[in-house]
């Protein structure tokens, strides 16, 4: 299941976002980009054996989280009794992703308001979203499911894709940076 295409579409969709999203937790480019591409990697090598049935995209998020939390504890074990700012950072950054009651709180409203957002899309535009991004169907099963072109499969992901970024562009600043 799954061609290099595939993969490439989920890692071109994905890594911006966890990149800004490890970027914030970690401050450091490249351990961020490390961290994305490894989470990017392990997900695409277990994908046949996932049973995410509600929100993908949440789940690819909690595992970046969670590879910035194991990155973070890592560098915790690591630091001198002498604490220097970047180390304190660090542990700042730490204890930030560790307090599950608030992230789960942000996640919670998050998934919320994009819940909302995909329910005023229009009927066709949902249906083809929902079932590349939630359900994790390829663009070629869509098309032959809901009997459209691959292109017009394109056409409305990217549709949702706008209209989503649109919605929720008043969250990011709160959320990442």
């Amino acid at each position: 299941m799954g061609n290099e295409d595939d993969f490439n579409t989920m890692y071109s969709f994905y890594k911006p976002k966890l990149f800004t999203i490890a970027h914030s937790y970690i401050g450091n480019k490249e351990d961020a980009e490390e961290i994305v591409h490894d989470v990017l990697i392990k997900l695409w090598e277990k994908r046949e054996k996932l049973t995410v049935t509600s929100n993908f995209t949440g789940y690819v998020y909690r595992m970046t989280r969670n590879a910035c939390l194991d990155y973070l504890r890592s560098k915790k074990n690591r630091l001198s009794k002498e604490s220097t700012s970047d180390q304190q950072e660090h542990w700042l950054n730490y204890s930030a992703l560790s307090d599950d009651a608030s992230s789960q709180i942000i996640s919670q409203e998050l998934q919320s308001v994009v819940e909302r957002a995909i329910t005023h899309l229009p009927e066709k535009c949902k249906n083809v979203f929902v079932k590349s991004r939630m359900e994790g169907m390829a663009h070629k099963e869509i098309s032959e499911q809901m009997e459209i072109s691959p292109k017009t499969v394109e056409n409305h992901i990217s549709r949702a894709l706008r209209e989503l970024k649109q919605v929720l562009k008043e969250y990011l600043p709160m959320l990442f940076l």
